[in-house]
């Protein structure tokens, strides 16, 4: 805003405009960040972030370090955004009530690579990859993990075949020896040998917390 030349009392007026945006009091823009809470330090980092006035939105773990309630808020007001201003969000995040809330597409990667992508209400309804219906089985986590046993693999070192097959408890030798092709499976894209077998498995059955959208 200083590098358009704007006057002070147009420069004031646009950071008000932009802390109700985020449902955020008028003392805000006068604190330092120490002085806010953790989530009113994310809505102003989001607020920031649109006074450029952008067409999409890079969010890495946008809830992180915020408890439930808190949580809860910024994700109602990141909907909102999202219609009000129409905006697309790309999100990053290992918290899937997060990306379930948000996206209308997931992708998900294992050790950097694709391992699956497709509509989110497909993946969380019936996912074709074994890492993402175990992600999916951990919703709501109780302990905050993921139930599969075994080491997560270097990425820089990964197995050979699929770089899942030695935590995958559908593993066959053939996932051993050969790298799956990624794949047509109804709507989604999967890499895994016996992803139509893993999406039939999901087809009648309901996952914790994941009800049909």
């Amino acid at each position: 805003l200083l590098d358009k030349g704007w006057e002070k009392e147009r420069r004031e007026a646009r950071v008000q405009t932009l802390l109700a945006r985020l449902d955020l009091p008028t003392a805000v823009a006068s604190r330092r960040s120490h002085q806010l809470s953790g989530g009113q330090r994310q809505r102003v980092a989001l607020a920031r972030a649109l006074a450029l006035e952008p067409r999409v939105l890079i969010l890495d773990e946008p809830t992180t370090g915020l408890d439930t309630s808190t949580r809860s808020r910024l994700l109602d007001i990141l909907d909102s955004l999202q219609r009000r201003l129409d905006l697309t969000y790309v999100v990053i995040s290992h918290d899937l009530e997060v990306v379930r809330h948000l996206a209308d597409r997931v992708l998900v990667m294992y050790l950097g690579r694709v391992v699956e992508r497709g509509p989110a209400d497909l993946l969380f309804d019936r996912p074709s990859h074994p890492y993402t219906e175990a992600l999916v089985e951990s919703i709501p986590p109780l302990d905050g993990t993921v139930p599969l046993e075994g080491e997560v693999p270097s990425a820089v070192d990964p197995p050979s075949g699929c770089a899942f097959h030695n935590r995958c408890p559908k593993a066959e030798p053939e996932c051993v020896n050969t790298v799956p092709e990624s794949r047509a499976v109804g709507r989604a894209e999967t890499r895994c040998h016996f992803a139509d077998a893993v999406a039939d498995g999901n087809r009648t059955s309901k996952h914790p917390g994941c009800d049909q959208k």
